[in-house]
């Protein structure tokens, strides 16, 4: 009997995956509301797998599946979401899950990418896996920051001037001016707002 643990704040949701897979031969499945009753329960139950929705409550499925990780590295991790989002998947990829299965697809799909979980190999939805690998795409074609330019940027993202930065950095705020204006050009955006927003939405400053 395989043992899945089921993370969703929606009680209506969570009792109809919890239900759907309890009908299936071979499973018992554990619903949970909220990360710290499934983290006390992980800590007491050999878990083979964990399905988990991507916003809840009082977090999101990217910190709890790096938390979960870190406590419980061998137990694999499927997003179970209705965000199609690519940045958001290799984000939550990044941080150690397993696989990312959209709440639309058909209960035959379900199943498979609920068995590739178990079995420990990479589980995502068809859909899932186009929008990954776009987002890998563009992410992997984007110009590479230099640790200068990174300090930087973080800076004014932080809402930081020019001299500010220069201040900070030891540097002329003609030299901080430079480096904004090769930022623009480098990324082919129009201001210093556009790249700040690309940035945080690529993890190019490694900002959480």
């Amino acid at each position: 009997m395989k043992i899945i643990a089921v993370l969703d704040d929606h009680p209506l949701l969570l009792e109809g995956v919890a239900s759907f897979l309890n009908n299936q031969d071979g499973y018992l499945v554990y619903p949970f509301l909220e990360e710290i009753a499934l983290i006390e329960f992980l800590k007491l139950t050999k878990t083979d797998l964990i399905l988990m929705d991507m916003q809840l409550l009082k977090t999101n499925g990217v910190d709890v599946c790096t938390q979960v990780r870190k406590l419980f590295p061998m137990i694999p991790i499927v997003a179970l979401s209705n965000l199609a989002d690519g940045n958001l998947i290799v984000q939550f990829m990044q941080a150690g899950g397993n696989g990312y299965i959209l709440k639309d697809v058909s209960n035959e799909e379900f199943l498979g990418c609920v068995q590739l979980g178990l079995d420990g190999k990479e589980a995502i939805c068809d859909r899932a896996k186009e929008l990954y690998r776009g987002a890998i795409s563009t992410i992997s074609s984007l110009p590479r920051l230099t640790q200068r330019e990174k300090e930087i940027l973080t800076l004014i993202s932080n809402g930081l001037t020019t001299n500010q930065i220069a201040e900070r950095l030891f540097l002329s705020p003609v030299t901080v001016e430079t480096h904004r204006r090769n930022l623009l050009t480098k990324f082919k955006v129009k201001n210093m707002i556009e790249l700040v927003q690309l940035a945080m939405k690529h993890k190019l400053l490694g900002l959480e």
